[in-house]
């Protein structure tokens, strides 16, 4: 395997989408408190819109010689000698690093371009998922202000889930918030309460189309997502879940609930 790097391309979501807290929501394993579990009827509080039939434009990506030719200097400069002196990128120097993988480097050059245009149009395929999310999120309408507890409640997950990510990341939370999100505690804090009125939209839409269209999650099939984490790594054990208690486990309810619904709303797009 060779050692790579990869740069990604620039979201095209307009920046009116989301707030710059976006960050908070990346770092969240879900937003908690989804509709009915907390006693709340999303159809008192949003009154849907469009959400089937959305139509937005997916994103595309060509890979051309300029691309091609940073990623060959990457590899390049990963084998440079200690004094700095950098490889000539030959026939004999891509077999020996790729452990005979690639017999030449036109082949090498061939499978990079396919693996770049693999990864990009995934990045593409993931980010109109989201803006399709985003679109039916946008079109929904809030009719009624949330509960004061609710809001308080989603700024606080976001807090706890941030500091939680930092603490998994061994980074004292101040220094975490600095380097990471670029902003002070105080201003995370503020973004947090105004990131909690997004969120609380988002959990509302959620479990009203979730409701107009009979998406729903077993317990099957959160035994089978808590089993995964653990495969990945993310747990030690179930029992390490289990411990974190009946509102992690709501939080993993409906990020794959949200998984459900965004597929069903790309399922049900208009990409003509």
């Amino acid at each position: 395997m060779l050692k790579r790097c990869r740069k990604r391309p620039g979201p095209s979501r307009s920046s009116d989408i989301r707030p710059a807290v976006i960050a908070i929501a990346l770092i969240a394993v879900a937003v908690s408190g989804c509709g009915k579990n907390t006693g709340l009827d999303p159809d008192e509080y949003i009154k849907l819109g469009q959400y089937k039939g959305l139509s937005v434009e997916k994103g595309s990506y060509t890979v051309t010689e300029e691309a091609m030719q940073d990623e060959l200097d990457m590899l390049a400069n990963a084998y440079a000698d200690a004094d700095g002196t950098v490889p000539d990128l030959t026939d004999d120097f891509i077999k020996e690093i790729s452990e005979e993988r690639y017999k030449n480097m036109d082949e090498y050059k061939a499978a990079l371009r396919d693996q770049m245009k693999s990864e990009y149009d995934e990045f593409y395929e993931l980010q109109y998922c989201e803006d399709i999310w985003n679109l039916a999120v946008d079109n929904a309408e809030v009719i009624k202000d949330f509960p004061p507890e609710y809001l308080q409640k989603k700024t606080e997950r976001s807090i706890i889930s941030a500091r939680r990510y930092a603490q998994s990341l061994n980074m004292p939370f101040e220094d975490f918030v600095d380097q990471k999100m670029g902003m002070t505690v105080d201003e995370f804090n503020r973004e947090a309460i105004e990131y909690a009125k997004v969120a609380a939209k988002e959990s509302m839409v959620l479990a009203a189309i979730a409701e107009a269209e009979g998406i729903t999650v077993s317990d099957e099939e959160i035994e089978k997502a808590i089993k995964e984490y653990v495969d990945l790594g993310a747990y030690e054990s179930e029992e390490a879940f289990r411990k974190e208690g009946p509102e992690r486990r709501e939080e993993l309810r409906e990020y794959i609930l949200t998984s459900k619904v965004q597929d069903f709303l790309v399922e049900n797009a208009d990409r003509d």
